[in-house]
């Protein structure tokens, strides 16, 4: 009986043993994960997205210079984009109006747009300046929804130590479920044309 009982212990201790092991594995793992690559960070001061949207009588451009956020260029030449632009950070140089906006964005309720990318063929060039453009693929969080998109991305490879980021896509509100604000009874457009301008520094 007792020698039972040890036996139970013993193959349960081997098996929290493996268990930490596995744990512990799995953690130097991540942490190789997480540091591999290039990182650089976004500098807000060099870095501007702005929207513009188009009404029957006019147009409103609206820019943010609180973009944050961080690209990662791994060995296999992939690159991972993460950003993340407040509401509140755009202004169209009309307080009204974009408080208006605002209101239709639900800021409140969906205070930031966030971009996740992934780029293929985005290695490190050997040297510099060196200019690379493709496809990314995106993923767009805003007014509380998600959506996948194709984008087009010129990174300028100024050093070893700053890239210059362009983009310039387009979003329906209407998908985003966005209430498009009106004027003298007229909605503006549907379209929301983004035009993304970053630097990245490390």
């Amino acid at each position: 009986m007792r020698s039972q009982r040890w036996t139970k212990v013993m193959n349960e201790s081997f098996r929290v043993s493996v268990l930490v092991l596995a744990v512990a594995l799995s953690g130097e793992q991540l942490v190789e994960a997480e540091g591999a690559g290039d990182l650089f960070t976004v500098v807000p001061s060099e870095s501007r997205i702005v929207y513009h949207v188009v009404h029957k009588l006019h147009r409103v451009d609206g820019t943010s210079r609180k973009a944050e956020g961080r690209a990662r260029i791994l060995p296999t030449g992939q690159a991972q984009v993460s950003i993340r632009v407040p509401i509140e950070s755009f202004d169209s140089g009309n307080s009204n109006r974009d408080s208006h906006m605002k209101e239709a964005v639900e800021a409140a309720r969906f205070p930031v747009v966030e971009l996740k990318a992934s780029c293929d063929g985005m290695s490190m060039p050997i040297s510099f300046p060196a200019t690379n453009q493709k496809i990314c693929r995106a993923q767009i969080s805003f007014h509380g929804i998600q959506k996948v998109i194709d984008v087009s991305v010129q990174a300028a490879f100024e050093s070893a130590t700053r890239i210059h980021a362009t983009s310039t896509f387009a979003l329906s509100l209407d998908e985003f479920k966005v209430a498009r604000p009106s004027l003298m009874f007229v909605k503006i457009d549907d379209e929301l044309k983004m035009d993304v301008d970053l630097m990245f520094s490390r």
